[in-house]
């Protein structure tokens, strides 16, 4: 193990435990084909797609009796000409039906968390919409294998802000000094459990292009199959 005194380890959702099968640009070509729209509707492809995510991060904090994804896809419509709030709502629903069904665990995830189950304190601390991430959640079955799931959406905070991952840890009955949060991004979960005072494990994947900062994690892997390696 490397960490003395550990008690409690704390998990990001996606691109750490899960990811989709269907790429984002590939879930969107299939939404426009299917509501039977030429695919340059949205331009490039590859641009698109990066905007998407660049939108889901913008509004994923806002309130509004719009569904989640239907802003998203009134926001990337209108950078294209269209205005049309109705459209936007069906492409949103249709993207869901398109792209959640590819949603899957890491290979890795249901051994490794089986594993730490009778050591540990277990938790699962998620950015994102409520209306989003407990769908995802509960298709995974994965609440049994955690004492506590915190959504960012369910309590209004959002990493990498320190106060979500302190919330996690009181609902775990846990300190900062004896946990650990597993995560795949640096903007979100390196910096955010560093900040909280967490240890912190780095999934950082070979496509994973973000730039490090001051603010380092204690141990980084390639893979989620190497947790087990530095716990």
């Amino acid at each position: 193990m490397q960490f003395a005194n550990l008690r409690t380890v704390i998990f990001d959702l996606d691109g750490t435990l899960c990811r989709y099968r269907i790429t984002t640009a590939d879930a969107l070509a299939a939404t426009l084909n299917q509501a039977g729209f030429p695919p340059d509707t949205l331009g490039d492809l590859t641009v698109a797609a990066a905007r998407y995510l660049e939108l889901w991060h913008a509004e994923e904090q806002v309130q509004s009796d719009i569904p989640f994804r239907a802003r998203i896809w009134i926001r990337l419509l209108a950078d294209h000409g269209i205005d049309d709030p109705e459209l936007a709502r069906r492409l949103g629903d249709m993207y869901i039906d398109i792209r959640l069904p590819s949603l899957e665990l890491d290979p890795d995830a249901v051994s490794i968390l089986t594993a730490l189950r009778p050591r540990f304190q277990l938790g699962l601390l998620t950015n994102g919409p409520s209306e989003m991430q407990w769908p995802k959640i509960h298709r995974l079955g994965l609440t049994s294998y955690f004492d506590t799931v915190v959504v960012a959406g369910d309590v209004g905070i959002y990493k990498p802000d320190p106060r979500v991952f302190t919330i996690a840890l009181a609902r775990l009955g846990g300190t900062a000094d004896t946990a650990v949060y597993i995560g795949d991004s640096y903007a979100m979960d390196v910096i955010g459990a560093k900040r909280a005072g967490l240890h912190c494990v780095w999934v950082k994947h070979p496509t994973n292009t973000e730039l490090v900062d001051s603010i380092h994690p204690d141990v980084e892997i390639d893979a989620l199959s190497r947790l087990m390696e530095v716990l």
